[in-house]
């Protein structure tokens, strides 16, 4: 929105100037009125009326304003004043896509194995009532918010975080 209100404040002030000017190719000299839209030589007309460099000028203030908007922005992207070796750059920030746990370890994780057991013959009705009742875990993920300094904070999205012992296996 920002680039909007920039690109209306350059409309603005250059149709005030143009106004306030009133150049010869677009406003008859001795009165100050508007010239009409026409090819012909005489001094009533020209191929460049007001209201033809108020359409063309909307264009040009509108990529004006974006060119600054985007200069201003990867100015301020990539200067930090406090420590320039702590920030990740914004290209090199990404995202995990659900059931992917990114976890930096120095050894590999493993997948703890489940104990090998037999299932009962029969199960009693409360316990299978009590297993049917208990709501499955639905797994989540981590983003990473970008923080100005310091370390990046991982934030855990779903119901339950893991834990260390579910993560990591021991041998």
């Amino acid at each position: 929105m920002s680039i909007l209100y920039l690109a209306l404040a350059i409309y603005i002030v250059g149709v005030a100037v143009v106004l306030y000017l009133r150049p010869s190719v677009m406003f008859h000299a001795d009165n100050g009125t508007w010239k009409e839209f026409g090819l012909d030589n005489s001094q009533r007309s020209t191929i460049f009326p007001f209201w033809m460099f108020t359409i063309v000028w909307a264009f040009i203030s509108y990529a004006i304003a974006t060119l600054c908007h985007t200069f201003v922005a990867n100015v301020v992207l990539t200067s930090n004043p406090i420590n320039n070796e702590i920030a990740t750059p914004i290209s090199d920030l990404r995202c995990t896509e659900p059931h992917q746990q990114v976890v930096h370890t120095e050894a590999p994780l493993r997948a703890p194995r489940a104990p090998r057991m037999r299932a009962p013959a029969l199960a009693p009705p409360a316990a299978a009532a009590a297993a049917a009742a208990a709501p499955a875990k639905l797994p989540g993920y981590y983003l990473m918010e970008p923080q100005a300094s310091g370390v990046p904070k991982f934030v855990y999205f779903g119901h339950e975080p893991p834990t260390f012992e579910n993560l990591v296996t021991h041998s």
